[in-house]
Protein backbone atom coordinates (compact mmCIF):
# COMPACT_ATOMS: atom_id res chain seq x y z
CA UNK A 1 0.00 0.00 0.00
CA UNK A 2 1.41 3.38 -1.02
CA UNK A 3 0.90 6.48 1.05
CA UNK A 4 -0.26 9.74 -0.43
CA UNK A 5 2.76 11.45 1.14
CA UNK A 6 5.19 9.70 -1.23
CA UNK A 7 3.12 10.59 -4.29
CA UNK A 8 2.71 14.20 -3.15
CA UNK A 9 6.46 14.65 -2.75
CA UNK A 10 7.11 13.30 -6.23
CA UNK A 11 4.47 15.58 -7.77
CA UNK A 12 5.58 18.75 -6.00
CA UNK A 13 9.36 18.25 -6.21
CA UNK A 14 9.57 19.80 -9.70
CA UNK A 15 7.37 22.76 -8.80
CA UNK A 16 9.32 23.53 -5.64
CA UNK A 17 12.65 23.16 -7.45
CA UNK A 18 11.52 25.61 -10.13
CA UNK A 19 11.05 28.33 -7.52
CA UNK A 20 14.21 27.51 -5.59
CA UNK A 21 12.68 25.16 -3.06
CA UNK A 22 14.20 21.79 -3.66
CA UNK A 23 13.64 21.46 0.09
CA UNK A 24 9.90 21.82 0.71
CA UNK A 25 10.50 21.12 4.39
CA UNK A 26 11.65 24.71 4.85
CA UNK A 27 8.20 25.96 3.87
CA UNK A 28 6.23 23.42 5.87
CA UNK A 29 8.46 23.63 8.94
CA UNK A 30 9.02 27.41 8.92
CA UNK A 31 7.29 28.05 12.28
CA UNK A 32 9.40 25.33 13.92
CA UNK A 33 12.63 26.57 12.34
CA UNK A 34 12.23 30.34 12.70
CA UNK A 35 9.97 30.35 15.74
CA UNK A 36 6.25 31.10 15.98
CA UNK A 37 6.73 34.84 16.56
CA UNK A 38 8.87 35.33 13.46
CA UNK A 39 6.70 32.99 11.36
CA UNK A 40 3.64 35.14 12.10
CA UNK A 41 5.06 38.01 10.05
CA UNK A 42 7.46 36.31 7.64
CA UNK A 43 7.69 33.41 5.22
CA UNK A 44 10.42 31.88 3.07
CA UNK A 45 9.96 32.80 -0.58
CA UNK A 46 12.76 30.95 -2.39
CA UNK A 47 16.39 29.92 -2.25
CA UNK A 48 18.81 31.34 -4.81
CA UNK A 49 21.64 28.89 -5.37
CA UNK A 50 25.04 30.00 -6.67
CA UNK A 51 25.48 29.21 -10.37
CA UNK A 52 28.68 27.24 -9.81
CA UNK A 53 27.01 24.83 -7.39
CA UNK A 54 26.41 21.59 -9.25
CA UNK A 55 26.53 19.26 -6.27
CA UNK A 56 23.19 17.75 -5.21
CA UNK A 57 23.69 19.22 -1.73
CA UNK A 58 24.16 22.78 -2.83
CA UNK A 59 26.22 24.88 -0.48
CA UNK A 60 25.66 28.46 0.53
CA UNK A 61 22.40 29.54 -1.05
CA UNK A 62 20.63 32.84 -0.41
CA UNK A 63 17.28 32.52 1.29
CA UNK A 64 14.75 35.15 0.23
CA UNK A 65 12.33 35.90 3.07
CA UNK A 66 9.12 37.86 2.55
CA UNK A 67 8.32 40.05 5.56
CA UNK A 68 5.29 42.20 6.29
CA UNK A 69 6.06 45.91 5.89
CA UNK A 70 7.60 47.42 9.00
CA UNK A 71 9.27 44.18 10.18
CA UNK A 72 12.31 44.19 7.89
CA UNK A 73 14.65 45.53 10.56
CA UNK A 74 13.42 42.94 13.05
CA UNK A 75 14.19 40.09 10.67
CA UNK A 76 17.56 41.62 9.81
CA UNK A 77 18.55 41.38 13.47
CA UNK A 78 17.40 37.75 13.57
CA UNK A 79 19.22 36.76 10.36
CA UNK A 80 22.24 35.05 12.01
CA UNK A 81 19.97 32.98 14.24
CA UNK A 82 17.70 32.02 11.31
CA UNK A 83 20.68 30.93 9.18
CA UNK A 84 22.06 28.91 12.08
CA UNK A 85 18.70 27.19 12.71
CA UNK A 86 18.12 26.38 9.03
CA UNK A 87 21.61 24.94 8.65
CA UNK A 88 21.13 22.91 11.83
CA UNK A 89 17.79 21.69 10.50
CA UNK A 90 19.39 20.42 7.28
CA UNK A 91 22.66 19.33 8.88
CA UNK A 92 24.97 21.28 6.57
CA UNK A 93 25.59 24.86 5.40
CA UNK A 94 22.63 25.12 3.04
CA UNK A 95 22.09 28.85 3.60
CA UNK A 96 24.90 31.42 3.59
CA UNK A 97 22.90 34.64 3.45
CA UNK A 98 19.41 36.06 3.67
CA UNK A 99 17.73 38.62 1.43
CA UNK A 100 14.72 40.42 2.89
CA UNK A 101 11.77 41.42 0.71
CA UNK A 102 8.90 43.37 2.20
CA UNK A 103 5.37 42.65 1.05
CA UNK A 104 2.11 40.94 1.89
CA UNK A 105 2.28 37.33 2.99
CA UNK A 106 0.35 34.59 1.26
CA UNK A 107 -3.07 33.87 2.70
CA UNK A 108 -2.91 31.29 5.46
CA UNK A 109 -5.51 28.93 6.70
CA UNK A 110 -6.89 30.12 10.02
CA UNK A 111 -5.88 27.93 12.91
CA UNK A 112 -8.43 25.58 14.37
CA UNK A 113 -10.25 26.86 17.41
CA UNK A 114 -9.41 25.20 20.71
CA UNK A 115 -11.57 22.27 21.69
CA UNK A 116 -14.24 22.82 24.26
CA UNK A 117 -13.55 21.09 27.59
CA UNK A 118 -14.96 17.61 28.06
CA UNK A 119 -18.06 17.09 30.13
CA UNK A 120 -17.14 15.56 33.51
CA UNK A 121 -18.82 12.24 32.66
CA UNK A 122 -16.93 11.98 29.35
CA UNK A 123 -13.61 12.88 31.01
CA UNK A 124 -14.13 10.24 33.69
CA UNK A 125 -15.07 7.58 31.10
CA UNK A 126 -11.97 8.41 29.05
CA UNK A 127 -9.67 8.15 32.06
CA UNK A 128 -11.19 4.82 33.09
CA UNK A 129 -10.51 3.42 29.60
CA UNK A 130 -6.90 4.61 29.77
CA UNK A 131 -6.14 2.96 33.15
CA UNK A 132 -4.94 -0.25 31.50
CA UNK A 133 -2.39 1.48 29.23
CA UNK A 134 1.11 1.22 30.71
CA UNK A 135 3.17 3.30 28.26
CA UNK A 136 2.97 6.99 29.33
CA UNK A 137 3.58 8.35 25.82
CA UNK A 138 0.90 6.10 24.33
CA UNK A 139 -1.47 6.97 27.15
CA UNK A 140 -1.04 10.71 26.50
CA UNK A 141 -1.52 10.25 22.75
CA UNK A 142 -4.69 8.26 23.35
CA UNK A 143 -5.89 10.87 25.83
CA UNK A 144 -5.47 13.63 23.22
CA UNK A 145 -7.25 11.51 20.62
CA UNK A 146 -10.07 10.78 23.03
CA UNK A 147 -10.46 14.46 23.88
CA UNK A 148 -10.68 15.28 20.19
CA UNK A 149 -13.31 12.62 19.56
CA UNK A 150 -15.41 13.23 22.67
CA UNK A 151 -15.18 17.02 22.79
CA UNK A 152 -18.19 19.05 21.69
CA UNK A 153 -17.50 20.81 18.38
CA UNK A 154 -17.96 24.27 19.86
CA UNK A 155 -17.91 25.70 23.38
CA UNK A 156 -21.65 26.42 23.06
CA UNK A 157 -22.55 22.77 22.26
CA UNK A 158 -23.92 20.78 25.19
Amino acid sequence: MKTLDKEFRALTRAAFARYGFAYADLITQWPAIAGEAIANWSEPERIKWPRAATDERKQGGTLVIRVVPGRGLDIQHETPRIIERINAFYGYGAIASVKIVQGALTARKPSRPALAPLRPADAQALESRLETVDDPALKEALRQLGKGVLSPRSPQAK
